[in-house]
Parts: C-alpha cells; sequence; structure tokens
C-alpha cells in the first residue's frame, strides 16, 4: 500500500513539473511572437519611409533647378518653402509609402527635402537631404543624402 502511494505522489508531482515546463515554454514563445511583431511593424516603417526617399531622390535627379523640383513634387507638397542660409526646404505628409501627399497634417509619414549648393562658390552641383519621419517623431526613420549637377559653373 506504501508502495503505490509513493507512486501516486511522484506521479503528481511529475504532473506539476511538466505543467511548470509548458507554461514557462509559453511564455517564453509568447514573448518571442510579441517581439517578432514588434519588429515586423518596425521594418514595414523603414521599407516605407525607404520607398519614400527613394521617390524624392529620382525627383531631384530629374530636375534641372529648384523651380522645376517643385514643380514635379505636385501640389501636395503645400508646406510653404523656407530659406534658411542659402538652403531651400520643401516638406509634405504622406498616409502611405505608395499615396500622394495629404493635403493637410495628418499623414503618418513627414517628408523634409533640404536642397542646398554643394561647396563653396557656384559650382553648379546641389546637395539634396532627405529626411523621413513616422508620425510626430523628432529623430528621421530614414535619412538619404543626394546631389545634382545643375550645369553652369565650374564641375570641377
Amino acid at each position: 500500500m506504501k508502495n503505490k502511494q509513493q507512486h501516486i505522489t511522484a506521479f503528481y508531482m511529475e504532473m506539476l513539473v511538466l505543467v511548470a515546463v509548458f507554461m514557462v515554454v509559453i511564455l517564453v514563445l509568447t514573448q518571442v511572437f510579441a517581439l517578432s511583431r514588434k519588429q515586423s511593424t518596425q521594418a514595414g516603417v523603414l521599407t516605407d519611409a525607404v520607398c519614400l526617399a527613394e521617390n524624392t531622390a529620382e525627383l531631384i535627379a530629374a530636375s534641372d533647378s529648384w523651380t522645376a523640383f517643385t514643380a514635379l513634387l505636385g501640389e501636395g507638397w503645400r508646406i510653404p518653402t523656407r530659406n534658411d542660409a542659402g538652403r531651400m526646404i520643401r516638406c509634405a505628409h504622406f498616409d502611405t509609402a505608395g499615396g500622394e501627399p495629404s493635403s493637410d497634417t495628418t499623414g503618418n509619414y513627414y517628408v523634409e527635402v533640404e536642397w542646398f549648393p554643394a561647396g563653396e562658390g557656384d559650382t553648379g552641383l546641389m546637395d539634396g537631404r532627405i529626411d523621413v519621419y513616422w508620425r510626430n517623431s523628432t529623430e528621421p526613420v530614414y535619412t538619404l543624402e543626394t546631389a545634382v549637377y545643375l550645369g553652369g559653373g565650374n564641375p570641377g
């Protein structure tokens, strides 16, 4: 009889250990899946930011002046141009990476394009810096620096 009771006690102890191990495994897997979802969301935001920056850089490359660039941008870029020490800046909000610029400031993505002369003197080379922000963040999600030769001046 004593032997039978020891087997039952051992069975219950094994079951408790097994349940505890399963609980730990479930908790670890839940954390892993939650972290992977967060990383997937961040990767999607970064991918959209890169797409917006690349599209804007293509517009810079297709331009031969700031006026031509702003004409290519279209109507959605309504935030006025600022001129800070020879640097021209244009901004827009986007709901998604493939969409049109939104006419208000409610888009998830905020793209800021800065256009300024490269180096000293009139070389005809203009640098461009494209910053893409996610919602109300103060740090850009993605930054792309590019340049375009407008002609004239001394190309070096």
